[in-house]
């Protein structure tokens, strides 16, 4: 008799995307990066994906129409996962006003909430990272473009994935025992 039996394994594992990492804007018209990644082995099922990027900003400088007055413009940074045509997985935080080095880690969201974890059922997929001046200034004219450096880029998945049991024979089973 062979026990063949396969069990999922609920795990969290870090996959280092070191095709994101550098100087954002990309260059001029350009602020994206994206890179295709493998999970280590097909899941069973996907809980949840957070995102952690470790990097440096710089902060810019924008008029928007106080005389006298700049203020400051921050460097903001979104990794997207597609699912399907309209529908896709976000992780972004809110952009930081404090120039320097910085540690972000944001969990994916659906867009809209119906999208699922379906595109990553095969075990591979791509993920961008965005990273620009954040729009939140709106109609305001540029003094000083602020600029990013990710160090750091990694994507986090909760996921059950299944774990082989090395197949055996009864008779190897209960030598097991008696070793004991």
């Amino acid at each position: 008799m062979c026990l063949l039996t396969t069990a999922a394994h609920a795990t969290v594992i870090e996959i280092p995307l070191p095709g994101l990492l550098g100087n954002y804007p990309v260059g001029p018209g350009n602020a994206t990066r994206t890179v295709t990644f493998q999970l280590p082995q097909i899941p069973d099922s996907i809980h949840g994906a957070s995102f952690r990027i470790v990097g440096t900003t710089t902060i810019g400088l924008a008029d928007c129409g106080e005389v006298g007055m700049l203020d400051k413009w921050p460097m903001e940074f979104i990794a997207q996962m597609t699912d399907a045509p309209d529908q896709y997985w976000l992780a972004w935080e809110a952009p930081s006003f404090t120039p320097g080095t910085f540690t972000s880690t944001a969990e994916f969201e659906p867009i809209p909430e119906t999208t699922t974890w379906g595109f990553l059922m095969d075990g591979e997929a791509d993920i961008n990272l965005f990273g620009a001046p954040s729009s939140a200034l709106g109609l305001c004219n540029e003094v000083l473009l602020p600029t990013g450096s990710i160090t750091e880029a990694v994507l986090i998945i909760d996921a059950a994935f299944p774990f082989a049991v090395e197949p055996s024979t009864w008779g190897r089973i209960k030598a097991l025992y008696r070793a004991q």
